[in-house]
């Protein structure tokens, strides 16, 4: 039932995302600086982070993760499967996810800075660890969207999934635009009246790079038995992202700057040459005479 999907999804993908970010940051607040690697003073800074990987993965997954679990290792494998993001190229649909792949080269170096005791480096980690995390959930709003809007797959099963899959990064994509945020709980949150893909797609796309995510991470919505993306259901597009725009507005803005100072030091080397008595531009009968 609908709320049956709601309370596993919810658990799985909101509660215990949330705590695997709590483990981290507990590691991060164990971490010693000062410590001396030989006579490991970290040991509790790493426990913590051990922690934040067992509740990402599962205890179901087995030693090489091929197993069938149910918490964010294998949501992340499932949806590979949908938006051709597996294997180590992330252009495969099957195999190991690329996020999951990522995410767990995040896990050893932040294992080994904490060891270290390199704090700061080990919350770039947890940093990058939380950005990747947002993927399989991403992916999860746009496959729903799609059931949705392209599939008219409106049962309250569908509807209750794509919901909780919405709750768990709306607040991310919140704190880059409450108003794409708006759009996307008017479309997939509880009681939603209507639902467009493209609605979702668009708001997602504008956020990627404030998110730390790139259109290639989330892929598309494959077809395996076409061979191909479902129509308007292609990879998301990082062209449309505002973190684009900001880069082209920083360059812009150097460039114009640049032009700006080079006409200041023209114009104090004219105002030099002119109380000189020799002037840059003369009166043309002047240079006649």
């Amino acid at each position: 039932s609908k709320n049956t999907e709601a309370v596993k999804k919810g658990t799985a993908y909101m509660s215990i995302w949330m705590y695997v970010i709590r483990e981290f940051e507990d590691a991060i607040d164990d971490c010693n600086v000062q410590c001396d690697p030989s006579v490991n003073c970290n040991d509790d800074a790493v426990h913590a982070w051990d922690e934040g990987v067992a509740f990402y993965t599962g205890s179901l997954e087995g030693s090489d993760g091929s197993g069938d679990g149910y918490l964010l290792y294998s949501l992340a494998d499932k949806r590979c499967q949908n938006f051709k993001t597996c294997g180590p190229k992330g252009d495969s649909t099957s195999g190991t996810a690329k996020i999951n792949i990522d995410i767990f080269s995040e896990f050893a170096s932040g294992q080994m800075n904490l060891n270290l005791g390199n704090c700061e480096a080990a919350r770039e980690n947890k940093n990058r660890i939380s950005q990747l995390m947002g993927v399989p959930l991403i992916q999860g709003v746009l496959r729903y969207a799609h059931k949705i809007d392209s599939l008219e797959d409106t049962s309250e099963k569908s509807r209750a999934e794509g919901a909780v899959f919405a709750a768990a990064i709306l607040p991310r994509l919140h704190a880059c635009s409450p108003g794409d945020a708006a759009t996307l709980y008017n479309n997939m949150g509880v009681g939603a009246t209507s639902t467009s893909l493209s609605a979702v797609r668009s708001a997602f796309e504008r956020n990627l790079a404030c998110m730390g995510i790139q259109g290639s991470d989330v892929g598309g919505i494959y077809d395996a038995e076409a061979g191909a993306y479902f129509k308007h259901a292609s990879p998301l597009n990082d062209n449309k992202s505002s973190g684009g725009s900001g880069k082209l507005g920083i360059i812009l803005g150097s460039v114009f700057g640049a032009i700006a100072l080079l006409s200041l030091i023209f114009m104090a080397y004219m105002m030099r040459r002119e109380k000189e008595g020799r002037p840059v531009f003369k009166n043309p009968e002047e240079e006649l005479a």
